[in-house]
């Protein structure tokens, strides 16, 4: 079966939502995960300016998606991986995998020069990024102040 990525549509957001409630429910705390949070924290993604989300799918199946936002830099665009979610269903066949190479196609026509992302490195995600060929960028970290 052929992965399919289509350009997000506002119309997708409840199926995106539910993607994302099975993806992550085995990792994130269920009071993290009420249908709401969910539901305004993709929202938001797809609402960030120079957003671009695609949907993907097997058949007539939405299976996963993935969210992210330009970046115009000096150097060039970059693209900055928001959000990557497969259904349960599908985890550990490869569809993560075939969303990062058919991402990478459809990037190639907004002239972007490289894709980036933040995720912990103790998490399943870490080790799938680094197999797919993505780096840790020397002298770069992530800073947060936590405010409660």
């Amino acid at each position: 079966m052929e992965l399919q990525l289509v350009m997000y549509k506002e119309s997708d957001l409840e199926t995106c939502t539910e993607i994302y409630e099975d993806a992550f429910s085995p990792v994130l705390n269920s009071e993290l995960l009420s249908r709401e949070k969910v539901w305004r924290y993709v929202r938001d993604i797809t609402l960030t300016p120079n957003f671009i989300g695609y949907t993907c799918w097997l058949e007539n199946e939405m299976v996963a998606f993935c969210f992210g936002k330009l970046f115009n830099y000096f150097e060039g665009a970059t693209y900055e991986i928001a959000e990557i979610a497969v259904t349960s269903k599908y985890h550990r066949q490869g569809i993560g995998s075939q969303v990062l190479n058919a991402l990478e196609k459809k990037l190639a026509g907004f002239n972007v020069s490289a894709i980036n992302l933040n995720t912990s490195r103790e998490i399943p995600a870490y080790n799938f990024y680094l197999k797919n060929g993505y780096d840790e960028v020397p002298d770069v970290t992530t800073l947060a102040k936590w405010l409660q």
